[in-house]
């Protein structure tokens, strides 16, 4: 029997994540290539987890783990999410980079 892939959602929040990640390696440190490459990386990785959503563990921060925040790390970002096996759906919350304090921004 074949399981079922999951579907996977991006919330709001996590596509401004995404466009602002873009914008600052494109504008900010002016390489289009490297911000096209990165965001291909990370959607890459994303859609992935819809064969293997319980691939990353769970956070280390308490609060994030009972809420069952599970973490994907792309080069120095990472995505946020949620499995909800109920209605087989990974939720991207949140695109961030990896070295800021996220427990507060999530």
């Amino acid at each position: 029997m074949v399981e079922s892939k999951y579907r996977i959602k991006i919330t709001p929040k996590a596509n401004d994540d995404l466009d602002e990640i873009y914008s600052y390696i494109a504008e900010e440190l002016f390489n289009e290539d490297a911000a096209e490459n990165l965001i291909d990386k990370i959607e890459n990785n994303i859609i992935r987890l819809r064969d293997f959503p319980l691939s990353c563990s769970l956070d280390e921060d308490d609060v994030l783990r009972s809420k069952g925040y599970r973490k994907l790390v792309v080069e120095n970002y990472i995505a946020f999410y949620i499995v909800d096996e109920i209605e087989k759906q990974v939720v991207i919350m949140r695109v961030l980079y990896g070295r800021q304090k996220y427990q507060d921004i999530i």
